[in-house]
């Protein structure tokens, strides 16, 4: 089993660009388990008191379609990066495949220098996985 951890730009992106979550890591992966966690909810509600208008119905589309997906409180590290880093290190280290899924360039380098696969957004309309 593959633990997919999304971050916040990356949900947001693929809503924003109609791209089907499901359907591409169905594509892309065989057999993985979606967490979000509870910093990536949290930043995702914090938005949703921020936005208007499209940008708003677009946040509370996310977060329903995020509920289906298991949660998961880790929190060590202060910004949802740090802790997306440190989970993902915690997961590898315990033995477990993990894939990041993220599009933040500072986040991508990271988590490549240390041997942790990622999935993109290419040409705004379907997901690359690369390792």
């Amino acid at each position: 089993m593959i633990i997919v951890i999304p971050d916040t730009n990356f949900l947001i992106y693929a809503i924003k660009h109609n791209i089907n979550i499901d359907y591409e890591l169905d594509r892309i992966l065989n057999n993985y388990e979606v967490i979000i966690l509870n910093c990536i909810r949290e930043e995702l509600e914090k938005l949703k008191t921020q936005l208007k208008g499209k940008e708003k119905f677009s946040i509370n589309l996310l977060l329903s379609l995020i509920k289906k997906y298991k949660t998961d409180d880790y929190n060590i590290g202060k910004y949802a990066d740090e802790i997306i880093i440190n989970y993902a290190k915690y997961q590898k280290d315990k033995g477990n495949k993990i894939v990041v899924c993220t599009n933040d360039k500072d986040l991508k380098r990271r988590l490549i220098d240390m041997g942790i696969p990622i999935i993109v957004v290419k040409q705004k309309n379907y997901f690359e996985l690369q390792e």
